[in-house]
C-alpha cells in the first residue's frame, strides 16, 4: 500500500469512481459501454497456464476476422527480471537455490503494473490490439493498478490451469532452454507456492460483473493443444460482441 504524508490511504482512480458511485467498483455507463471497441485484452493465469501459446494463436485469427490489424504483447516479466538482475544487495527479490528468484519486497508487484498501465496508455490507437499479461495472487487488487480508461476497452481472459500443471510447464520449459543453450529463467517452487498456489478467480468474476468489464474463462489443463480450438473461437467471439448491449 501507499500512505501519503497525512497517513491517508492514496486512492486509486477506480477506487474514486467507485465511491461516486456508492459502489466497491465504478459502473460504466451504459453509452460508453455501447460505442467503445476492445483494445486491450488482460491474459491472467498462473506462470504456464498457456499465455504464450493463446497469444501465437489468437493474433493471427484476430486479424482474419479483421478484428485488429496489429499486436503487442505487454508482459510485466522482463520489467520485474529486471529489478532482480539490477538488485545487487537483493532489497526487493534475491535469487533461489534452484535458479529462480523470490520477490521480498511486496510493492514491486504495484510497481511493475503501474509501469504496465503507463507502457499501455502510450502504445494504444486504433486497429492495434495489446496483450497485458500477468500473473498474481489477487487479480482484483491489481487491476486497480490501471487507469479506467484502459479497462473501459479492455477484455479479461482468465486462463484457468491447476498448480500442478503450470509448475510441470514450467520445469519442462526451463530444461529445454537449458539444454537448447537458451539463457531462460525459471519461477522458482518457492515463488510459485507462496504467489501462485491460490488466487481470487471467484472474487475476479464478481468484479467483472459489477464493473460490467467483459470476461472470458478458459480452461487449458490439458495436454496437448487441441482443446486452443474452442478457446479462439469463444474469444473471438466475445471481442467481435464486445460494447453491446444484451
Amino acid at each position: 500500500m501507499i500512505f501519503s504524508s497525512n497517513n491517508e490511504q492514496k486512492k486509486t482512480e477506480i477506487d474514486r469512481e467507485g465511491e461516486k458511485n456508492g459502489k466497491k467498483f465504478p459502473l460504466l455507463p451504459s453509452e460508453t459501454r455501447m460505442k467503445r471497441e476492445c483494445r486491450s485484452i488482460f491474459m491472467l493465469g498462473r506462470p504456464g497456464c498457456g499465455k504464450s501459446e493463446l497469444y501465437r494463436r489468437l493474433a493471427p485469427r484476430l486479424k482474419e476476422e479483421g478484428l485488429a490489424q496489429e499486436f503487442v504483447r505487454v508482459d510485466d516479466f522482463p520489467k520485474l527480471w529486471n529489478i532482480f538482475v539490477n538488485d545487487r544487495k537483493y532489497k526487493r527479490c534475491r535469487p533461489t537455490e534452484d535458479g529462480g528468484y523470490k520477490v521480498i519486497d511486496p510493492k514491486v508487484w504495484d510497481d511493475i503494473l503501474k509501469e504496465v498501465n503507463r507502457d499501455i496508455k502510450k502504445l494504444d490507437k486504433e486497429g492495434r490490439m495489446i496483450f497485458i499479461e500477468f500473473s498474481r495472487s489477487s487479480y482484483i487488487h491489481s487491476l486497480k493498478n490501471f487507469a479506467r480508461k484502459v479497462l473501459a476497452k479492455s477484455l479479461i481472459v482468465y486462463i484457468d490451469c491447476s498448480f500442478e500443471t503450470c509448475w510441470r510447464r514450467n520445469v519442462r520449459r526451463h530444461e529445454a532452454a537449458l539444454a537448447a543453450g537458451v539463457d531462460d529463467h525459471l519461477v522458482s517452487q518457492e515463488e510459485m507456492e507462496e504467489t501462485y498456489l491460490h488466487d481470487d478467480k471467484d472474487d475476479l468474476l464478481k468484479f467483472a460483473g459489477e464493473t460490467k468489464m467483459p470476461i472470458v474463462v478458459v480452461n487449458t489443463d490439458y495436454e496437448g493443444t487441441a482443446h486452443y480450438k474452442g478457446i479462439i473461437e469463444e474469444i473471438t467471439k466475445a471481442i467481435r460482441n464486445f460494447g453491446r448491449e444484451g
